[in-house]
This record gives C-alpha cells, structure tokens and sequence, in this order.
C-alpha cells in the first residue's frame, strides 16, 4: 500500500503556454528598445524618428517571428533582416525622396550605403538632425537589428539567452554615444535638479532587470510545470517563499541606493568635465587648414582686375546690414584664423559642422535672405545674422548641402563642395536678424585682463594704449578705437604704377596716396602703433588731424582693434564681409550687389553678458599724414635707393600675408591632388563595404582552415588521429547531422551514414578509438590514410547537395559552438 499524496503534492502545475512565453519575451525585449528609443529622441527631434522606430521594431519582430517559425539558420535570418531593412529603407527612412523618381534613386543608393558610410553623417551634422536627406537610415538599421538578434536569441535560446538583453541595449548605448556634446538641461522635481540623461540611464538598468528576472521566473515555471507533468509529485515552495522575497526586496534596496547615489553625486562630480561623445573626436574634414585666411587675402581685392567684380549679390529686407564671410577669432602673432591653432577643429567652439534642415526651430521672427553667387568668395559662403536654415537651388544642390560646414559659435560657414559654389549658383537663407548693437561706451568686460600671448601683443600697442589716458571698461575702448581711426590714413597698396590710378584711390576723391605695406602680422602692426607713438613725440598736444600717421586699411586697423580690445579684458573677433548699409561714409553694396571693393573688416566686441557688437575700424582718408614723417628718421644704411625703382622685401621668417603680391601671382605650393584624394577615398569606402559584407563569411571559412591545419598537425600522433576524427564529426554536424554526446564513435559513424556503406566511418572510429585506448597507437602511414579518409568522407557529406546548401555547410556555424550533453528525464 502507498500512502495516499496529500493536497499540496497532488496537485499539478499546468505547463506554460508557448504563445504566452513568446508574447511576453517580446514585451520586455521591445521595453528595453523602447529606452534606446528615448535616448535617442534628442539627435533627431522629429516624428519621422518615432515613425522609423517602430517600424524597425516591427519589421525586426516579423523577420524574428519567421525564422523560429521556419527554423532559418543565422544566415537566413541576417539576409532577411537585410531585406527588410533595404525594403523599407527608402519610404521610412527617406520619405522626403519619394516626390521625384532622380530624388528616389539618389535615396536608395544613400539608403544602402548607410551601414558603412551613414555614420559620418550623424557625427558631422548640427544636431537636431530632423529628417534630414537620409540620416534615419542607420537608425533604422540599427533597431530593426537590434529588435531580429534580441528575439531570436531570447525565444531560441534556452541556456545562452543573456545575450539578448545586451544586444537590446545597444540603441540606448547608440543614443548616448552619438548625442550631443554637452548635457541637456536638469529636469527640476521640486528641489531636486535630475539630468535627463540620469533617467535614462536609470530606465535602462530597471527594464534590463525586468527583463532578466522575468525570463528566470518564467524558466522555473516552466520546469516545475514539466516535473509535475512528469511525476506528478512537486514539493511546494512552503516556507521559501519568504526567503525569496527577502532576497527581492534587499536587491531592489540595493539597486534604489545604488541609483540616488549616482543621481544627487554623479551631476555635482562631473559639473566642471566635458561630456565626451563620438563627435568629441570625430570632426570633419575639411579646407581650413589648407585655405589661406581670408584677410591675408583682402587687399588682393582691391586690384583694378577684382575691384569690379560682383562677387555675389544679396537680396535682404531692410535691418540686415552686415554680410558675414568669415569670422577668425584666433591671432597667434602671424596672422587671425577661423580656428584655434593649438586645438585646431577638434574644439566645440570653433569647429565647423554641417547643418541639417534646420538649426532651430522655435527661433522667431525669421527673415528669408536670397543669395547669388558672381566671381565668389573661395570656400567661405555669404551668411547674414542668426543661421536658421539654408536651401541650395540648382541641379547640384544636393552636393552643395552635403559639403556645407557651418560655426555656430562664429556664425561662419564654408562650402567644400568639388568644385565649390560657382557664377550662377544660388540659395536661400532663413536668418534671425541680429539684435540692434549697444554703444560701445556702454559695454562691460568679462575679464579683467588680456588672453592673447605676450609675444603676439607689440610693445608700441600697449606703450600706446598706456599714452592715452583713455580709461578702462566700454569708454575707454571707444576713445582708443575712435582716436586709433581719426589718427589713421587709409590706403590699399605699397606703390602706384606710373601714370596709373588705380580705381580705389579715384573712389575716395580727397586726399592722395601714402604707400601701405600689406600684412596684419605683429611686427606689421606694432610698426603702426611706432608711427604714432613717434608722431606724438613730435607734435605733443595736436590735434587728431595733426596727428596723423598709422597708414593702412580694414587688414592691419581690424587686427590692431581686435589687440586693443583684448587689452582691456574684452572677447574679441575679426569679421570679413561686406556691408549692405552704413550710417558713415564706408563702402557698402550698390542695390545688394557686393564687388570686390566693397569688401570690409570690422571686429566684433563681446561684453559680459555674451553679446557680440560689431565695431567699425576703417580709419580715414581726409586728412593726409604730415609731410615730415618722410623725413624724421636719417636712413640707417647709407646706400642711394630710389623710390621709384625700390621693391618691398619679405623678412626671412616673415608670414606671406605680409607681403604685397595678390593671390593670383602666388606660385602654386603643390600640385592639385584633387583627383587622387577623390579616387582614394571612392576606393576606400568600396573596399570597406566589401570587407563589411564579405569579411565575416571569409572569417568563419578561415577560423574553420585554421582549426582543420591545427588539427592536423599536431605534435603527437595520437593527438591528430583524435583531432581527424573531431573534423569529421564536425564535418557532419555542419552538414545537418546530429551528433549525440552520449553515442560511442561507432554508433556516430553508422548514424552518419545513414544507410550507406559505413565502412569508412567504421575505420575512423577504430583508428580514433586506438589512439586512445591502445597501448601502441596508431603509426604515421596509417595517420596519412586516416586523413585521406576524412577528406574523403567530406566530399561524401557535400556530394548529395546542391550549390547553396553546400556552400551554407562552409558557413555553418554549428561546429563552432559548444555542445551540450540532453537533458535526462
């Protein structure tokens, strides 16, 4: 007699549903999408992004679903995923390319090279991206992948399913490696201040842990359903429970402690460091650092050949007065740079990035600004005030917005387009006037002592400064600047070519001409301020028209404000660029059309509280300088030089913008690799597409050479006949058989005949079996013949199949991974 079971013990646990495992395993896996989904929001900012999303998560379920369903090797189902992804590529990912069949081809062709080029473009755009051209392609392709590998390692996998809880946080690592470069603003909940990206970090760890502890309930459900179907006897949880929920509750304690820790100490830890991101590191590659500055070319202009010229025309409403070229706020004693030539483009503030649809959205009162190109202006792109967005027309408009770089610290832009924006070519700009500028008189500065180098400051500059008594703070630099201009004498070149007037001097009327050496290096300058300082010591007291003596134009007065600003503990910038409306007598554009004698450098003054006011430094042209600077210095060399035949000599170490040979007579410093660049780089990105498709095929084939070589000779004999025998079971497993642990090597060689003559299997297994088990193992003839066989018997394997499925064997990778033993019941 057996004792009756009692009512815990007999009763049976009903097995789990199938269809409920699969629905739930999806549900946490698309949890965890759903917090890379939300890390991501902040590159893009756009409902295309919400609608790329899902349907990446869709099609990944679909193409995941079909393979469990069919039973589809790895390789099956990365093509299928790869179909889909090119199938909804286009009117997902680049829904904007459909309204032209020419804008559809260019979007498939940017669609599939996405995987392998698509990422520069997410690294070199202003951020928010939007739906710009096709930049939602890599994020398609990412969580439709990352949706397929994390379903179906959770719904095949029964012991190695952990990895799918990585590969579904990979979108949320994708989301903070490609964001921006410094942290979004805190998230106030009363008076605690949360970083947003604190809430993310901490919806990923929550939803991996539910997603962890939902697929072990579930596998220990399952098994104690399965032994109660079995037995019908299963001990009860009892007093366990208790414990468990013990356990619970001090790891949810440790992880709630672990995450108000890092959220009230991480943001007052990291305050003072720079968040680094990828596009920290990866910057574009661009001109600037081949392109001359533009103000070491500005007196080329003033040529009686470009004097003329329309460089571009602009069509602007009225308050839009300043026509940006470049803005160069670096000076190293040489000559001013768009960027920092110590930290050079990799500097957030200075580096120039490309521009998506739209820079900002919620900007108000936004102007719209027609630009046509003439002659032009080289790589740098005419903007006005505040960039919004811009839109290039024309057949090659696509290629001018993918080469267009834009500063928006500066507010200057480049165009790297081969060949760039040429006569004829036009775009449109959405700007946000600039607001009215403050008196000069009126601004405070931010520091309370200069920033540039000692050695590129000249000692007559601040001997200078120091001379005029004029104060400190906004007043002072008026006075220095004003007197600076008053005491100055325009003029555009170092001589005249007889009986020739040149078209700049017949604009100006009054006057006459002073010879001008170009260059705004310090040397260059400090001898300006060493004509003041000695046409002061000469007539003390005189007025401003008496005291005329600094000779030069916008190049050297731009350079010299921006020093003399820096002096006085103000941030300061040259600006080269055009002006459409003056309230003085300065040049400006006749009806929007800018000629090259209409060019212009001013500087831009910055107060503390962050406001850029643009300064005028022209100095005058109606009182000429006196006569007797010509004479108030004995030559130091004794030697007859006549005027008329002198020509100006570069010092050895001189830069060459200081001297006075135009742009075009320069010799050319290297030959144009143009060509070669474009056909290495074209090279290059073809060559990096096919290693990322074929590279991992040619991977398996060669890691499997490289084990069957490994096998083969290894040192002992035993030893190879062991490992021959270890490719051939191999051999077969790839080839879809199976391979039992607990059969012996005689069972496994009938198993693989499968109703052949296994004579040769039989043979293996003996040899192998010997080597193992025989005093004397097998000789090295018999080693050979074994080999032989091996090959042999893999040529049998492959004989009966087609093309596709042998050629599926060879990258198979059922060999490669581990084999366990079957459950026993």
């Amino acid at each position: 007699m057996t004792a009756a079971p009692t009512r815990r013990d007999a009763r049976r646990r009903p097995a789990p549903s199938r269809t409920g495992f699969y629905v739930g395993q999806a549900v946490v896996i698309d949890l965890l999408l759903a917090v890379g989904a939300i890390a991501a929001w902040p590159i893009y900012r756009s409902t295309a992004f919400i609608v790329v999303v899902s349907a990446g998560i869709a099609a990944g379920h679909v193409v995941a679903a079909m393979g469990v369903r069919w039973r589809w090797s790895g390789w099956w189902v990365a093509l299928a995923a790869l179909g889909a992804y090119l199938a909804l590529g286009v009117p997902v990912a680049a829904a904007g390319s459909l309204s032209s069949a020419d804008a559809a081809l260019r979007a498939l062709v940017s669609v599939a090279t996405a995987p392998v080029t698509g990422w520069k473009d997410l690294l070199t755009l202003e951020l928010p991206l939007g739906s710009y051209q096709a930049t939602l392609a890599p994020t398609l392709l990412l969580f439709l992948g990352s949706a397929v590998a994390a379903l179906s390692i959770a719904w095949r996998g029964t012991r190695w399913w952990m990895p799918a809880v990585a590969v579904s946080l990979v979108p949320a690592v994708f989301g903070v490696a490609f964001g921006a470069r410094s942290l979004a603003a805190p998230l106030r909940v009363g008076p605690v201040a949360v970083q947003p990206e604190t809430l993310v970090g901490i919806a990923a760890l929550v939803t991996a842990l539910v997603a962890v502890i939902w697929r072990t309930t579930d596998e220990r459900r399952r098994a104690l359903a399965t032994a109660s179907a079995a037995t019908g006897v299963v001990r009860g949880p009892g007093g366990r429970r208790r414990g468990s929920a013990a356990r619970a509750a001090t790891a949810v304690g440790m992880v709630v402690v672990a995450i108000a820790a890092a959220a009230v100490w991480g943001p007052w830890a990291l305050a003072d460091q720079p968040r680094s991101v990828a596009r920290s590191v990866v910057d574009p590659i661009l001109e600037l650092e081949r392109a001359p500055s533009p103000l070491a070319a500005y007196r080329a202009s003033f040529t009686d050949e470009r004097y003329d010229e329309t460089l571009f025309t602009v069509t602007a409403s009225a308050g839009l007065d300043r026509v940006r070229l470049a803005t160069l706020p670096f000076y190293d004693g040489r000559t001013v740079r768009a960027v920092d030539p110590v930290t050079g483009t990799a500097d957030p503030m200075t580096s120039f990035t490309r521009v998506p649809s739209s820079l900002d959205e919620s900007a108000a009162g936004a102007a719209v600004v027609t630009v046509r190109m003439g002659t032009g202006t080289g790589i740098w792109v005419p903007t006005i005030g505040a960039l919004r967005a811009i839109a290039f027309e024309g057949p090659r408009a696509a290629d001018f917005a993918d080469g267009f770089f834009h500063n928006a610290a500066t507010g200057g832009a480049i165009e790297i387009a081969d060949p760039g924006l040429t006569a004829g070519d036009a775009y449109r700009l959405d700007v946000v006037p600039e607001p009215a500028a403050a008196p000069v008189a009126s601004l405070v500065p931010s520091r309370t002592g200069p920033s540039l180098p000692a050695e590129a400051v000249p000692a007559s500059l601040t001997e200078w400064i120091e001379a005029q008594q004029a104060g400190s703070g906004g007043s002072g630099l008026e006075t220095l600047l004003d007197r600076l201009r008053s005491r100055g004498y325009l003029s555009h070149a170092l001589q005249l070519t007889p009986g020739q007037t040149p078209s700049w001097l017949q604009d100006l009327g009054e006057g006459g001409f002073q010879s001008s050496r170009a260059g705004h290096s310090a040397d260059r300058i400090g001898a300006l301020f060493t004509q003041l300082l000695d046409r002061e010591a000469e007539a003390p007291g005189g007025s401003d028209a008496d005291l005329v003596a600094a000779v030069g134009d916008d190049e050297q007065f731009a350079v010299a404000g921006m020093i003399i600003a820096d002096q006085l503990g103000f941030n300061a910038r040259v600006v080269v660029g055009t002006r459409l409306a003056s309230a003085e007598d300065l040049p400006v554009c006749d009806e929007g059309a800018c000629r090259g004698g209409d060019l212009a450098a001013w500087i831009e003054v910055q107060d503390a509280a962050g406001r850029w006011t643009p300064i005028d430094v022209t100095p005058q042209h109606e009182s000429f300088p006196s006569p007797d600077l010509e004479q108030r210095r004995d030559p130091e060399n004794p030697t007859d030089v006549r005027r008329d035949e002198a020509e100006p000599v570069l010092p050895a170490d001189a830069s060459p913008a200081d001297g006075d040979r135009p742009a075009q007579d320069a010799p050319d410093e290297q030959a144009d690799l143009s060509a070669l660049w474009t056909a290495v780089r074209i090279g290059g990105i073809s060559l990096l597409a096919v290693v990322v498709l074929v590279g991992p095929l040619v991977t398996v084939l060669a890691i499997k050479a490289l084990r069957r070589r490994g096998r083969r000779r290894r040192p002992d004999v035993a030893g190879r006949f062991t490992g021959g025998w270890e490719e051939y079971v191999d051999t077969a497993v790839d080839h879809g058989y199976p391979a039992p642990a607990h059969l012996t090597r005689q069972e496994l060689a009938l198993l693989f005949a499968q109703g052949a003559d296994g004579g040769a299997g039989t043979r293996l297994a003996t040899w192998a079996d010997r080597s193992v088990f025989d005093v004397a193992p097998p000789s090295t003839e018999e080693n050979d013949e074994f080999w032989r066989i091996v090959a042999a018997e893999r040529s049998r394997f492959a004989a009966g199949k087609g093309f596709w499925a042998r050629l599926r064997a060879r990258l198979s990778l059922r060999s490669l991974l581990p084999r366990t033993r079957p459950r026993r019941r």
